[in-house]
């Protein structure tokens, strides 16, 4: 058939689409006879549709033979006279489809191949036709400011650049091709002394920039020298700032403070480039260019600008009060008496040694206050982010309301996506600050009140140092330490100082923000009366949690921590597939999922391997969250990339291999390095074919989609291994734990049970008799409870917590022959290579049991991120019991509404990952730990 004969496709996008429609129904109500001129109609029927060119139908009409024919060939009248009956359908028939239909298949897939390419190919023209509309809107909602294309001068730093040397602003000040501003952010007295010999040089004294400031507050605040140039600053198309000697732009420090003014709250402007920080400050200007100076004489301020009177609660005596008077000059000297025991010993060496006492002691709160200090201004950032996302949402919102095309709104819908999940991790960020700043409160206090002991001994040490000797040594050691101290103390109250004045700064924002969130809920009440439910397409973690419950068909997007386990659905009784005798035709494998044309809906986009993300197909954030983990399992991608996993699935389980088969195909399309992100229809699919609570749109718990998952992906891999010779006497002399362990993988193993599952060992000890009792589980992950009313704790404390002893009543022991109390022990009695974790964070409220409701433990759990050592909680486990951490799954929000992330550790790159549904963002390995750490992925050090 040639191919300019063959119809356009029209019946399906892949041949699985025709697999569905060659169903012949009533074929148990029809005798032989009839079965027989139906299946001549169905034959003749293929023949007339293929020599038309339709290749769809003809392959269905043949797949209808077939079947047709296969059921005929187990029917009772057609055993009793084949010669008839085969006369009938004709000889060659059977074998003559079975060719067309296999030929037809090949042509067909790979026609839908083809149209699939094609169709990806208009996507990507009608996305970028989608950016362009984004842009061109965008651009005339933004009033256009006009900019004058000029040539660049020599040095201008790149658009990436944060900072600018100076003689890179020497040149462009020298060249005068630029509309240059300089804002000089050191206090005012410091710019009146001295300060840039250029015209729109101006002071913004810092004592006028403060956290959350809004440029026009700002400008209310300048000297009024200032104001005429800053009025000019939207036509300026190079901004530089400068205090005096910074070399980067810190956050919560100054020129931090000031670049997210003119960026983030000065709404009138649009600025040509970012303001840019002048390297090394003014004090490198002076030094390089002191000519180009007002004067050239000037010189850093003095650190030594300390308030006395911020000494906190610690108070010293004067040492004017304790000396008396010198004794006579007749008078000799009083013998130095020993120190009694217990009694403080002065050094009374030399000055020196007492400066460096008090240092010694003043470090460890200084370096409290420091961590405070920053924690204070990180939280502060936060918080102007936070903000700033909510406006973003809101924007967002609006422009996806009135978009016309159903493209732009899931565009507008996904970004919204984007920033709610934005918003709850800045929540949790923020908490777990303040959760730290707690911790480091409660030490400072400790350290405060440690010192206030030490300030009366002190002061005894002085009286007494001055009863015994009234040496001028003395005295000036004893002074010395009170004047070390003191300045130590002085240094300690002014971060004290400033993190209150942070403090306050983000208490304000606070405010602002609560303001702007009754605002946003006003309006999307407003906006839902006017308008019809839209589709749950994206996690109902968009909403808050009170307004959810005022849209109809909207449940609450949560991680369940118990979902009842529901039994997987009966397979529907099919027909049997047709059977042939190929003894007469080369032998050809059975077809397998495989060759299934799947649709992962790709956004195409050149990424790292194993960089793709997933998107979000309707509160299904808790299933990318573990397919992202185990896409990091380095043994699990090879397993399943080189194709190996083909020799081991089992068609005999009820998923029938099924599951493994599309998990395997999502991670070979997420390590092709070729996709931005592609979504998991098929897999969801098939996993809401053998679980209900995974079929929906509603939010479930990662947890429980983990445990059912192990255990689909074991079954669905398992092969048979022939036992030893000898088996049961090699048994005999291994440990019980061992021999448990050789009896429950017996004839079942797979590289998921090799891989994920180990053993728990749990002894129950009879406490009058000491009689013991132990059986043996496997596990795929360690389920721990988290210390009660702990607002931090470590892994270790929850693992010791796990293996605790347990206290049973009424135990029927074997010895005694009666029942009696008894200690439960669990024990770790083998380790897997891969080893999960997961915290029990969800619980019922007991104050509200009878509706069982459920709270989450927003505990911080500091864990390691390398060399967990599990030996001291497992026994004498086979293989290496270090592990390095290589995944997490974590839950953000609440039971009311919540989402779900994962950070993976690439075996590629050796980097951290956020993996948020279909954004994939490299991170800090600074960021891992938090308090929405939920499932924890290890992997043993040997395999690493």
């Amino acid at each position: 058939m040639t191919e300019t004969r063959r119809l356009q496709l029209h019946l399906g996008k892949c041949i699985e689409d025709l697999d569905k429609l060659h169903n012949v129904p009533d074929l148990k109500s029809k005798r032989a006879h009839l079965l027989c001129k139906t299946a001549q109609k169905l034959f003749e029927k293929a023949e007339q549709e293929r020599d038309r060119g339709d290749e769809e139908n003809s392959y269905v009409y043949y797949m209808k033979y077939l079947r047709v024919v296969a059921f005929l060939s187990k029917d009772k009248e057609y055993m009793k006279d084949k010669t008839y009956y085969n006369n009938m359908l004709g000889t060659k028939n059977p074998n003559k489809a079975i060719d067309a239909a296999e030929m037809l298949k090949n042509s067909l897939i790979d026609r839908y191949a083809k149209e699939q390419k094609a169709k990806r190919l208009h996507d990507i023209k009608e996305n970028e036709l989608v950016k362009q509309i984004i842009d061109e809107n965008r651009k005339k909602a933004i009033e256009a400011i006009p900019v004058h294309e000029q040539p660049q001068p020599v040095g201008l730093p790149g658009p990436d650049e944060v900072t600018i040397k100076s003689e890179q602003l020497y040149s462009i000040l020298k060249s005068g091709k630029l509309k240059v501003m300089i804002l000089d952010a050191r206090p005012g007295k410091d710019y009146l002394e001295s300060h840039i010999n250029y015209p729109a040089c101006i002071s913004i004294p810092e004592e006028c920039i403060s956290p959350g400031q809004s440029a026009n507050v700002l400008e209310q605040n300048l000297p009024s020298a200032s104001r005429a140039v800053w009025s000019e600053r939207a036509a300026m198309e190079l901004i530089v700032m400068l205090d005096w000697s910074s070399t980067a732009v810190i956050p919560g420090k100054t020129l931090h403070l000031l670049k997210t003014i003119l960026l983030k709250w000065d709404i009138k402007v649009q600025y040509a480039r970012q303001p840019l920080a002048l390297l090394g400050g003014y004090e490198d200007w002076l030094l390089k260019y002191p000519a180009f100076t007002t004067n050239h004489l000037a010189v850093p301020p003095s650190q030594n600008s300390m308030l006395d009177d911020m000494l906190g609660e610690i108070e010293y005596p004067s040492w004017s009060d304790v000396v008396p008077p010198s004794p006579p000059a007749q008078q000799a000297p009083a013998p130095q008496r020993a120190a009694k025991p217990g009694e403080p010993v002065v050094d009374r060496t030399s000055k020196m040694a007492a400066v460096q006492l008090y240092e010694e002691r003043a470090r460890n709160m200084q370096l409290i206050l420091e961590e405070q200090q920053r924690i204070a201004d990180t939280s502060l950032t936060l918080e102007m982010q936070r903000i700033e996302a909510e406006q973003d949402w809101e924007k967002v919102r609006e422009q996806r309301e009135a978009a016309q095309r159903e493209d732009l709104r899931a565009m507008y819908q996904l970004r919204q996506q984007e920033i709610s999940s934005l918003l709850m991790q800045l929540e949790n960020k923020q908490f777990d600050m303040e959760q730290e700043n707690q911790r480091l409160r409660e030490q400072l206090e400790e350290y405060q009140r440690r010192e206030r002991e030490e300030a009366e001994r002190l002061a005894e040490s002085i009286a007494r140092a001055a009863e015994q000797s009234a040496s001028d040594a003395d005295a000036q050691a004893a002074m010395a330490r009170q004047e070390a101290s003191c300045a130590a103390l002085r240094e300690l109250s002014a971060r004290r100082a400033h993190i209150a004045e942070v403090r306050a700064a983000r208490q304000h924002l606070d405010r602002r923000r609560e303001l702007l969130e009754t605002e946003r809920k006003r309006k999307l009440t407003e906006a839902r009366t006017r308008r019809k439910p839209q589709d749950d397409d994206g996690d109902t973690f968009m909403e808050p949690p009170e307004d959810t419950v005022e849209v109809p068909g909207i449940n609450r997007s949560q991680s369940s921590p118990n979902i009842p386990k529901q039994v997987s659905d009966e397979e529907e009784e099919e027909t049997p597939a047709p059977a042939f005798d190929r003894s007469t035709k080369p032998h050809k494998m059975a077809p397998s999922s495989e060759m299934q044309q799947r649709d992962f809906q790709p956004v195409w986009g050149n990424v790292g391997r194993g960089l793709t993300g997933l998107k979000n197909l309707g509160n299904t954030c808790y299933m990318n969250s573990i397919i992202q983990c185990l896409n990091n399992t380095a043994i699990l991608v090879t397993y399943f990339c080189n194709g190996q996993y083909l020799e081991h699935v089992n068609r005999s389980h009820s998923t029938r291999g099924a599951i493994a088969e599309e998990l395997a195909a999502v991670v070979r399309a997420l390590w092709s390095g070729q996709y931005r992100f592609i979504a998991t229809k098929d897999l969801r699919n098939e996993v809401g074919k053998h679980q209900r609570a995974f079929r929906g749109g509603e939010q479930q718990d990662s947890h429980e989609f983990l445990t059912i998952l192990m255990d689909w992906l074991h079954l669905d891999l398992q092969f048979a291994i022939k036992p030893p010779q000898k088996n049961v006497c090699v048994q005999e002399g291994l440990p019980a734990a061992e021999r448990a362990w050789h009896e429950y993988t017996r004839c079942k193993e797979s590289l998921v049970l090799r891989l994920f599952y180990g053993q728990i060992r749990s002894t129950v000890r009879c406490v009058r008799c000491a009689e013991r009792s132990a059986t043996y589980d496997s596990f795929s992950n360690l389920s721990l409870e988290l210390p009660a009313a702990a607002a931090r704790c470590t892994l270790q404390d929850c693992l010791n917590l796990y293996l605790k002893d347990e206290t049973i009543p009424g135990w029927n022991c074997p010895k005694c022959k009666e029942k009696r109390d008894a200690v439960k022990k669990l024990d770790i009695s083998r380790l897997p290579p891969v080893l999960v974790i997961h915290f029990k964070r969800f619980y019922v409220d007991p104050k509200e049991y009878m509706s069982n409701t459920y709270r989450k433990k927003q505990t911080y759990i500091d864990f390691p991120l390398e060399e967990l050592d599990m030996s001291q909680f497992s026994l004498h486990c086979p293989g290496n019991p270090m592990y390095n951490l290589y995944a997490v799954s974590n839950h953000y929000g609440s039971m009311e509404g919540g989402h779900y992330t994962a950070y993976c550790k690439s075996s590629v790159y050796g980097k951290w990952y956020k993996y948020d549904d279909h954004v994939v963002t490299e991170i800090p390995a600074s960021e891992v730990k938090s308090s929405a750490a939920y499932i924890l992925f290890y992997t043993s050090c040997a395999r690493s």
